[in-house]
C-alpha cells in the first residue's frame, strides 16, 4: 500500500515544476549565418558561422545552470536558417529576450571589440548601416523565391516596434555593455544601433551582438578560444540576470508599465 501511494502522489508533485518551469522567461539564441552562409571570413579562414554556433551552445549552458531560464535556439547545427525564420521562431515560442550573435568584419584591421546593436528606422553611424545592410542580405543564399523586404516595408516593420520593447531592448544593450566593461573588448562606441531584419519582432526586446572583429587578430584568437567564449556566456548570463532583477521584473509588476 506504500508503494501505491507513492505512485499515486507523483503526478501531484511533478505538476508546481512543470507549472514553475512554463512560467521561466525564454530566451531566443540566434547563432548567425550557418549552411552555405558562412558569414564573414578572417584573413586566415576562420568563418563567423562556427563561431556563432559555439557561441551560442556556451550561452545556452551558461543560461540553463541558473535555473531561471528556458532556452531556445534559431540552429542547432551548421545549417541556413532564413531571417524570417529566425524571427518567426522567436513570435512562435513567444520568446522573452531575443539575442542574435555574430561577428564584426570592419574595414580597419586596427578596430577591435563587441559592440551591442537594438532596432532603428535610422542607422547610428554609417559602419551600422553598412553592417545591417551586409547582415540583412544573407537570404541571398537562401536561393530564388526568396527576398528580403524592401526598404519601405523595413522602415513600416521597424515602425512597429512599440515603445515598451524599445526601452527594454536598449535596458538589455545596456546591462550587457555594463557587464562587458573591463573584461570584454569592447568598441569605442559599442552601443549602435540599425534596421536588423532578425531584430523587427515588435512584440520582443532584440539585441544583435557582434562578439569581436574577426579583421583582427587578437579578437580573432579571443573569437575562436572556448575559454573566452565562456567567459563572454558568464557576462551575458550576468547582464540578463541583471535585466530580470532590475527591469523586467518590475515593469511586469506594474501590469505591463509603459504604453506602446
Amino acid at each position: 500500500m506504500g508503494a501505491g501511494l507513492v505512485l499515486a502522489a507523483r503526478p501531484g508533485w511533478a505538476r508546481p515544476a512543470r507549472i514553475a518551469r512554463a512560467r521561466l522567461p525564454l530566451i531566443m539564441i540566434d547563432p548567425g549565418h550557418g549552411g552555405h552562409d558562412p558569414g564573414a571570413i578572417a584573413p586566415d579562414g576562420v568563418f563567423e558561422k562556427h563561431i556563432t554556433l559555439a557561441s551560442g551552445f556556451a550561452l545556452r549552458g551558461a543560461l540553463l545552470a541558473t535555473g531561471r531560464y528556458r532556452v531556445n535556439m534559431t540552429r542547432e547545427r551548421d545549417v541556413f536558417v532564413t531571417l524570417e525564420g529566425r524571427v518567426a521562431d522567436a513570435v512562435a515560442a513567444n520568446a522573452d529576450l531575443f539575442i542574435a550573435l555574430h561577428c564584426d568584419h570592419l574595414p580597419s584591421p586596427e578596430l577591435r571589440g563587441a559592440s551591442i546593436f537594438t532596432l532603428s528606422g535610422n542607422a547610428s553611424d554609417g559602419l551600422a548601416a553598412k553592417l545591417a545592410n551586409d547582415e540583412n542580405s544573407a537570404d541571398r543564399f537562401a536561393g530564388p523565391g526568396i527576398a528580403g523586404v524592401s526598404p519601405q516595408v523595413a522602415g513600416i516593420l521597424a515602425s512597429l516596434e512599440t515603445r515598451a520593447t524599445r526601452v527594454s531592448a536598449a535596458t538589455l544593450a545596456q546591462d550587457i555593455r555594463t557587464s562587458f566593461k573591463g573584461v570584454v573588448p569592447l568598441l569605442p562606441d559599442p552601443s549602435r544601433s540599425a534596421n536588423f531584419a532578425v531584430l523587427r519582432d515588435p512584440s520582443t526586446p532584440s539585441t544583435l551582438l557582434e562578439m569581436g572583429c574577426l579583421t583582427n587578430p587578437l579578437d580573432e584568437r579571443l573569437l575562436t578560444s572556448p575559454k573566452h567564449r565562456a567567459l563572454m556566456a558568464a557576462r551575458l548570463t550576468s547582464a540578463i540576470d541583471r535585466y530580470f532583477d532590475d527591469f523586467a521584473g518590475s515593469r511586469d509588476a506594474s501590469a505591463g508599465g509603459i504604453p506602446g
